[in-house]
């Protein structure tokens, strides 16, 4: 993730896989519920200890990784033949694998 549109689609997301309503996950996280939306929406200027108490509470973490290795978790780069791909996502949620291994929706 390279932006807060996208970190903000992420946590809707992982907040939806839980089947958490954006005010459960407010409360449990301790931020207002108007700060949990702007984020989701890709506005403002989330501070860390707020991003990262939505993580926990989430039970995901945030990691720091090489641009290459991050490209390789998204599917930008074509890693069939290499068989990288299929290690990564084998260790990846199943929220976070690459395109080619979610079913369409």
């Amino acid at each position: 993730m390279t932006n807060l549109a996208e970190i903000g689609r992420f946590l809707r997301q992982a907040r939806k896989d839980r089947a958490m309503t954006a005010s459960e996950l407010a409360l449990k996280a301790g931020v207002s519920r108007n700060t949990l939306g702007a984020l989701e929406a890709g506005r403002g200027n989330v501070e860390l200890n707020t991003l990262l108490a939505l993580l926990r509470t989430l039970e995901l973490e945030m990691q720091f990784v090489p641009q290459a290795v991050a490209a390789l978790t998204r599917g930008d780069i074509d890693t069939r033949f290499t068989g990288l791909q299929e290690e990564v996502d084998s260790l990846m949620p199943r929220s976070r694998r690459s395109p080619q291994a979610r079913p369409i929706r």
